[in-house]
């Protein structure tokens, strides 16, 4: 088998998590470390002021009985308390065990009672009234520490968050060397964190994360990507997953300032805090994308004259790109005047008029779009990894994109394709282990230590990887024909009509799909056009683009006859890049948009389709009937 290996790394420091927080600290003590959002302005702290908040909470996990290697559960929405949490559990050589704060009380009780876990870090009461229903049932845990307790005054075993940096600032001044001595206690080869991973079936398991897995990482990725001292890092995914939290490590190794905000007010914070860099995944994206077509949709003709001439001008300023070529005299030309016209308004009022790069991950971003933003100047690079490698595996250097693929192997690492189009990984970013589980450990590894992902893919003529689909979402007909669902999702989601699409198929004659229209042009179109519905079953939610789309509507359009024959178009027109038992031979649209909240997607907003189709099980049936 054909190995492709990342450049070479170079001669790099062996070291751990705690060291790179510190060293960050004694170098860049007064840039602003975090800010977040006070009333109407972001307050911060610098990285002094955050070092000191971090020595006092590992005191106080120090003084409560943590020892090396105890666990310590973080059970949070991505916050400057988070990372402060995070620190603190490493540097008293603890094992942060990452938990996600949309799960239910019984997948938090499985996480927090198999990791081993003594102590919990939550959010709020809501968190803190989800661990004590299943309290009973967690006896290794001895304390609680809550970080929004509302001021209410807690129990002798939960702890408040500012009690708790008083009760380290007591516990450091009667032991004044023990902090220093636990933080550089801890080697590069120990066990950092456990992630569970977010599968979308059975009971997660927990990945073993040494502290060189990450630092490894963070060498990787500020070797590709540009991150200076002071830059802003807007920072809005979950940081229980490796994505954000390994990009958070190398902000902050670069002294990086970052700006905490959330998906719903995402929008508004953008233009105030016009970050250099932030990473997302592909339906922010899409939603964006979406939004604007909605926009110019509803607009005077000779505006959506301009904005289509525009449109086709920056995407083939981005195939021209993506090709690593120069673009032509007349190329230059349109695409100047589009910027002046277009493209800067577009990126003054998203607020990204000083973005450096954005990287795209967690699936895979349509080709277009990417070839759209990178056309309007909104740099999207596109990256490849998974929880057992600490996140990144593959990047899109800045510069040298390739649309439809991740890149090629990070620094130090090496990848092949098994006989079965298998992508195996090998290289210092590999986990230790699954925790507790040493069979499963081992089934996921070859008899010559190369990592099975469960993904495949392929190299392309510049040795860049292109993802292709997870080995069991591959479908198999019973007609023996083979079907990727995901390329044919992407096809369907390019639809103006079309916020989410789930293929499926497996042991079935043919292909089907399950269809989440785009509610808001289904309800405009039905009110321009008299077409008869209950408003009153219309249900609003906040969205990552400032405004409030809908999550419900009356299912009664979706069996309108009208509307049928807009989505049969809209099938008809995706088939059209597939062959005859790829297609999309019946569909049925469903009148919910998919959520976290009822799990039906991953907190990176994958599609969890067991769920799904347990769900809609009743329409599967109809169709195949």
């Amino acid at each position: 088998m054909k190995v492709v290996e990342g450049r070479d790394l170079g001669a790099v420091k062996r070291e751990t998590i705690n060291e790179l927080f510190w060293g960050t600290i004694n170098n860049y003590p007064d840039i602003v470390a975090v800010r977040y959002r006070a009333g109407e302005d972001f307050a911060g702290i610098t990285y002094r002021e955050m070092g000191e908040k971090v020595k006092n909470l590992a005191l106080a996990l120090i003084s409560l009985g943590i020892k090396k290697e105890d666990k310590v559960s973080l059970l949070s929405e991505t916050r400057p308390e988070w990372v402060v949490a995070d620190f603190a559990i490493l540097t008293a050589a603890g094992v942060t065990v990452t938990v996600y704060p949309t799960l239910s009380e019984r997948t938090i009780q499985y996480i927090v009672d198999n990791s081993d876990s003594k102590i919990i870090i939550v959010e709020d009461r809501e968190q803190l009234e989800k661990v004590l229903s299943v309290r009973a049932k967690l006896p290794k845990l001895t304390h609680i520490i809550i970080i929004d307790n509302q001021g209410q005054e807690e129990g002798e075993n939960i702890i408040a968050f500012e009690d708790a940096y008083e009760i380290g600032r007591r516990f450091g001044a009667e032991n004044p060397e023990i902090y220093e001595k636990t933080w550089k206690s801890v080697a590069p080869e120990d066990l950092s964190s456990i992630v569970y991973t977010s599968g979308t079936t059975g009971l997660p398991k927990g990945a073993m994360l040494s502290h060189w897995n990450w630092r490894f990482n963070v060498y990787a990725v500020v070797d590709l990507v540009e991150f200076e001292p002071g830059d802003s890092l807007l920072a809005f995914l979950p940081l229980a997953h490796v994505y954000m939290r390994l990009v958070y490590f190398a902000a902050t190794y670069a002294a990086a300032t970052t700006y905490f905000s959330k998906p719903d007010t995402l929008a508004q914070d953008l233009p105030l805090i016009r970050p250099h860099c932030f990473v997302s995944v592909p339906r922010l994206f899409e939603r964006v994308h979406n939004r604007l077509l909605e926009t110019i949709h509803s607009s005077p003709a000779l505006r959506r004259r301009i904005f289509r001439w525009a449109e086709a001008a920056a995407i083939e300023m981005g195939q021209t790109q993506s090709r690593w070529e120069k673009p032509s005299a007349g190329l230059k030309f349109r695409h100047r005047l589009a910027d002046k016209l277009v493209f800067k308004k577009i990126r003054t009022k998203m607020g990204v008029d000083r973005l450096k790069w954005t990287c795209s991950s967690g699936s895979s971003l349509r080709k277009d779009l990417a070839f759209f933003f990178n056309g309007i100047g909104i740099t999207i690079i596109e990256g490849y990894g998974m929880t057992e490698v600490a996140a990144p595996s593959n990047l899109n250097p800045v510069g040298r994109f390739k649309p439809g693929t991740v890149g090629p192997p990070l620094a130090g690492v090496k990848e092949r394709i098994a006989e079965d189009g298998e992508i195996q990984i090998k290289g210092d970013n590999v986990m230790m282990g699954y925790y507790k589980l040493p069979e499963e450990t081992a089934a996921y590894f070859t008899d010559d230590g190369w990592l099975k992902t469960g993904d495949i893919g392929y190299f392309d003529e510049d040795d860049y990887l292109v993802f292709g689909e997870r080995k069991k979402h591959i479908l198999v007909l019973s007609t023996g024909k083979n079907v990727a669902p995901l390329p044919i999702e992407e096809a369907l989601k390019r639809s103006y009509w079309i916020e989410e699409a789930v293929v499926v198929g497996d042991n079935e004659r043919f292909v089907a799909a399950l269809v989440q229209p785009t509610y808001q042009a289904v309800l405009d179109y039905a009110r321009e056009h008299k077409i008869d519905f209950d408003e009153n079953l219309t249900v609003m939610r906040d969205a990552s683009t400032g405004d409030q789309v809908p999550l419900r509507i009356d299912e009664s359009l979706l069996r309108n006859a009208e509307i049928e024959n807009i989505f049969e178009r809209a099938v008809e027109k995706a088939n059209q890049n597939f062959d005859s038992f790829e297609q999309v031979k019946r569909f049925r649209l469903i009148g919910e948009a998919l959520t976290m909240e009822r799990e039906e997607l991953t907190p990176t907003l994958k599609v969890k389709k067991s769920v799904i189709k347990e769900k809609y099980k009743d329409l599967l049936e109809d169709i195949y009937s």
